[in-house]
């Protein structure tokens, strides 16, 4: 504290190394007021120094997001998504913006700029989540003390109300890909019967199939994006589940399976379990890129005049189809690949029984045709015999 003037003191606070740069500089701020003033002053801004509340780092916001992204542990379809938003949005808006300046009231500025451009909801919120990611990565490595973004106002995306296809608009598009896809159609079987995501699908070996026992291990997931390409990675939660197939999927991979051992054997090569069920070369080592499925099945659809009903949907059909039929939520929830069953719940809360004093039913509704809901010998959860919902 020095003295510079009639009751003006010029305040210095010696700090940590610049946590990016490395640099030593001291902070200094001038004040006007007594002397017990003056070390009031002093020692709020040690305070605040210590707490990061006080510029002096050259750190800006772009240094940390590109530290962030490359840090990070995403998938390769997230962390594409999220430098596309960093490149497109958050660096040219606050890239420049010193890290220990970041207030709320920046974040909140550039969702209403986004919201201009005509950037929807769901773009929006995934902006705050990337930087809020990144700041709590910088708290935790020390360069703030708090997370300004936090304080900010979360932008809210409108629930949209699920609308699965009816069980004849399902029996439609399976007869149709039997007749103009083969391939597609035993594809589409395996989803109607599994309810799994479509990269699960594609991501499925002779392996983790069990015929006999009408049952396939999910385990797996094929991930394309333009950077990193085809990749097979874990499911979306990391957890593996088995669950069972209905009358009609077993069959359909029955007669793939027969195909693709004669396809061997005609070409002088061995049959290997651990090929791909599902892939672009006869080996069975390139699996289907998942956006390919999408659009075989938007000119299927287009083809039979059910241009409202998307590939997404039919996992809708399946969760729906069996929370009708009266099976408990936890199994449904594993069946889909949900990790929690408030997932479960939060998306299909309107086809869940009400909670009764009553116990569940097992019983499925006439609408649905079932094989006898028997569980299976193997005794994993979600492996048992399921409805093959009268297609």
């Amino acid at each position: 504290m020095t003295p510079c003037g009639s009751d003006r003191w010029r305040l210095q606070v010696a700090v940590d190394p610049d946590l990016v740069t490395g640099e030593r500089r001291p902070l200094s701020r001038t004040v006007r007021g007594s002397r017990s003033e003056a070390k009031e002053a002093l020692q709020r801004m040690v305070v605040e120094a210590g707490a990061g509340l006080y510029g002096g780092g050259r750190a800006t916001v772009g240094d940390l997001l590109d530290q962030f992204i490359t840090s990070a542990t995403l998938g390769p379809a997230t962390r594409e998504d999220w430098q596309c938003v960093i490149d497109r949005h958050l660096e040219p808006s606050l890239g420049c913006v010193p890290l220990w300046k970041l207030m709320a009231r920046h974040c909140d500025q550039l969702y209403a700029r986004m919201a201009v451009a005509g950037l929807g909801p769901s773009r929006i919120r995934c902006a705050h989540v990337v930087l809020h990611r990144a700041v709590a990565q910088a708290v935790r490595w020390g360069w703030l003390a708090r997370n300004p973004v936090s304080s900010a106002t979360r932008p809210s995306v409108p629930r949209v109300a699920i609308s699965p296809p009816s069980i004849g608009e399902v029996r439609a598009a399976l007869e149709a890909a039997g007749k103009a896809d083969p391939a597609l159609s035993c594809w589409l079987q395996v989803a109607v019967a599994t309810g799994a995501r479509r990269g699960e699908i594609c991501a499925l070996r002779w392996c983790d199939i069990d015929l006999a026992e009408r049952i396939v291990r999910i385990e797996r997931s094929v991930c394309a994006t333009a950077r990193a390409g085809v990749v097979i990675k874990s499911t979306k939660t990391g957890r593996s589940r088995v669950v069972s197939l209905t009358t009609q999927a077993a069959e359909a991979l029955s007669e793939r399976r027969a195909t693709f051992i004669q396809g061997a054997l005609d070409t002088g090569r061995g049959f290997e379990e651990s090929a791909l069920i599902f892939a672009g070369d006869r080996n069975g080592r390139h699996p289907w890129r998942p956006e390919m499925v999408t659009q075989r099945w938007g000119r299927l659809r287009c083809g039979i005049g059910l241009p409202h009903v998307r590939l997404h949907d039919l996992r809708h059909f399946v969760a729906t189809e069996l929370l009708t039929a009266g099976i408990d939520l936890r199994t449904v929830a594993n069946r889909l690949g949900h990790a929690r069953t408030s997932t479960t719940l939060d998306i299909y809360w309107a086809w869940c029984r009400p909670a009764t004093g009553t116990p569940p039913t097992t019983s499925c509704p006439p609408r649905v045709r079932s094989d006898a809901l028997i569980k299976g010998r193997h005794g994993h959860r979600g492996s048992v015999r399921w409805p093959d919902f009268g297609i």
